[in-house]
C-alpha cells in the first residue's frame, strides 16, 4: 500500500441570518469533506476517510478553526480503523482553535486499533475566553467481534488543552498490551471501551444540577468520572463494558447537556 499524507483545513465563520458557513477549506486524500448543512442551531460537517483505514506510514494532519460568532459540529459517519502493520506506524496530528463567542462540537466515531497496529496521535486545542467546546474521543480495545481485544502494538497519545492562553489540561500516555499500561482499562472490564471528553463553557457551574444527572449514568456496565479543570472547564472520562454501553452512555451525556448548550445535539447516530 502506498503511504498517504493527507490534510484537512477548515475555517468556520459567521454568515447571513445568524447561520455559520465554511469560509475556507483545503482537503487532500484520504480526507473527504462532505457538504455541511445548517440544523437550525449549528453547522454540521462530516469528515470521511474513504479508504479502508490507516496503514503504516499514513499521516493525517487537520486544522479546524471556529471564528467569533460561528457554531460548528464535526462528526464522522463511521469508526476509524488502524490496520495491522508488520512495522512502522500511522500518525494523526490535529489542531483546533475556538475563538471568543464561537462554539465547536467535535464528536467523531470511535477509533478501532486492530491487531499489531501502531498509531501516534497529537492534539492541540486552543479556546479563547468566551469560546465554548465539546470535544470527544472514543477508543475501542480492538475488533472485539473478531476476538481482537487489546492486541494492538502501541497507542501513543498526547493532548494539550489551552484555555484563555493558559495550559489547562495535558494528557500523555502510551498504551501497550505487553506491559502494565492497559491495566487501568482492563481492571473494571476485560474488553473496556474508553471515552475522553473536554467541556469548556460557563453555562455549567459546579453547583449545576446537570452534574448529578450525569453521575447517574454510572451503572454495573459503566464507570464515569468528572473532574474540574484548574482554569475552567471539565474533563469527563467514561469506561464501559462494551460498545453498546458506550453508545448509550454518550447519548445520555449529550442528552443532559443539550438542554444547557444550544449548539449540542444528541440525536445523531453514534456508530
Amino acid at each position: 500500500m502506498p503511504e498517504l499524507t493527507g490534510h484537512l483545513e477548515l475555517t468556520c465563520g459567521s454568515g447571513d441570518a445568524g447561520r455559520s458557513r465554511i469560509r475556507r477549506q483545503s482537503v487532500s486524500v484520504p480526507f473527504h469533506f462532505s457538504k455541511p448543512y445548517w440544523n437550525g442551531r449549528t453547522l454540521v460537517a462530516q469528515v470521511i476517510n474513504p479508504t479502508a483505514g490507516l496503514f503504516a506510514g499514513d499521516t493525517l494532519h487537520s486544522e479546524i478553526t471556529v471564528e467569533p460568532g460561528a457554531s460548528l459540529r464535526v462528526t464522522t459517519p463511521s469508526a476509524s480503523r488502524v490496520h495491522t502493520m508488520p512495522d512502522g506506524r500511522a500518525e494523526i496530528r490535529q489542531t483546533f482553535r475556538v475563538c471568543e463567542g464561537a462554539w465547536l462540537d467535535y464528536s467523531p466515531a470511535m477509533l478501532i486499533p486492530q491487531k499489531q497496529s501502531r498509531i501516534r496521535q497529537s492534539t492541540r486545542i486552543e479556546v479563547e475566553t468566551g469560546g465554548e467546546l465539546f470535544f470527544r474521543e472514543i477508543l475501542a480495545p480492538g475488533r472485539v467481534a473478531h476476538g481482537e481485544i487489546f492486541q494492538y502494538e502501541e497507542i501513543d497519545w498526547e493532548c494539550d488543552l489551552i484555555y484563555d492562553g493558559h495550559l489547562t489540561a495535558r494528557e500523555r500516555y502510551s498504551l501497550r498490551p505487553d506491559n502494565a499500561s492497559i491495566a487501568p482499562l482492563r481492571s473494571p472490564f476485560p474488553a473496556a471501551f474508553f471515552a475522553s471528553y473536554y467541556l469548556i463553557t460557563d453555562r455549567c457551574p459546579a453547583d449545576h444540577d446537570c452534574w448529578e444527572k450525569i453521575r447517574t449514568i454510572n451503572s454495573a456496565q459503566v464507570r464515569l468520572g468528572v473532574s474540574r479543570l484548574p482554569r475552567g472547564g471539565w474533563s469527563i472520562k467514561i469506561l464501559t463494558e462494551n460498545s453498546m454501553a458506550m453508545a448509550k452512555s454518550c447519548d445520555n451525556l449529550c442528552k443532559v447537556l443539550s438542554g444547557i448548550l444550544p449548539g449540542l445535539t444528541y440525536s445523531d447516530r453514534y456508530q
